[in-house]
C-alpha cells in the first residue's frame, strides 16, 4: 500500500448518525513535516449534541502510539483550525442535514517511515456509536 485508505467500520451501517461520504487528505498522500488538510463531507442523518466525543489510537504494528479521547465540540470551539460547516450553523447541536468537517494542520517533521494505523471511534453523548473509521497511513517510501 501506498499513500492512505479508510475504511468505515460501522456495526450500524447505513443507519449511523454520520453517514462519511468522502474524506479528501493535501497533499495526497500526507508527508511528514508537511501541512495537511483533510476534508470530511458527511450528512449527519439525527441530532448531534454537545457531549459527543471520539476515542482516537494510533498504533504502529501492533503498538499503541498515541491513545486519547476527544470531546468533539470542545475541539471545534478552542482549535482554530478545525472548521464546521453546517446548514445548522457552527457549533452544538448539529441538526440533520449536509456537513463539512475540516482540519488543517502541520504533520510532525519526526514520523517513523512505517504504516501506521488509525482507528477513529467516535460516539454520541449517550455512548451511541456515532463513526466508526479505520485509517491506515504509510509513510515508507
Amino acid at each position: 500500500m501506498t499513500g492512505w485508505s479508510y475504511a468505515d467500520q460501522s456495526e450500524l451501517g447505513n443507519t449511523n448518525p454520520l453517514q462519511i461520504e468522502s474524506i479528501v487528505l493535501t497533499p495526497d498522500p500526507p508527508e511528514p513535516g508537511k501541512d495537511l488538510k483533510a476534508v470530511i463531507t458527511a450528512t449527519v442523518t439525527n441530532e448531534i449534541a454537545e457531549g459527543a466525543y471520539a476515542d482516537v489510537t494510533v498504533k504502529l504494528g501492533l503498538i499503541k502510539m498515541i491513545q486519547k479521547q476527544f470531546d468533539l465540540f470542545t475541539e471545534l470551539k478552542n482549535r482554530s483550525e478545525w472548521t464546521l460547516t453546517a446548514d445548522s450553523g457552527s457549533g452544538a447541536p448539529v441538526t440533520p442535514g449536509p456537513v463539512v468537517l475540516t482540519f488543517d494542520g502541520k504533520l510532525p517533521r519526526e514520523i517513523p517511515r512505517a504504516q501506521f494505523t488509525v482507528l477513529v471511534r467516535a460516539f454520541t453523548v449517550d455512548d451511541d456509536e456515532l463513526a466508526t473509521l479505520d485509517f491506515k497511513v504509510n509513510f515508507m517510501k
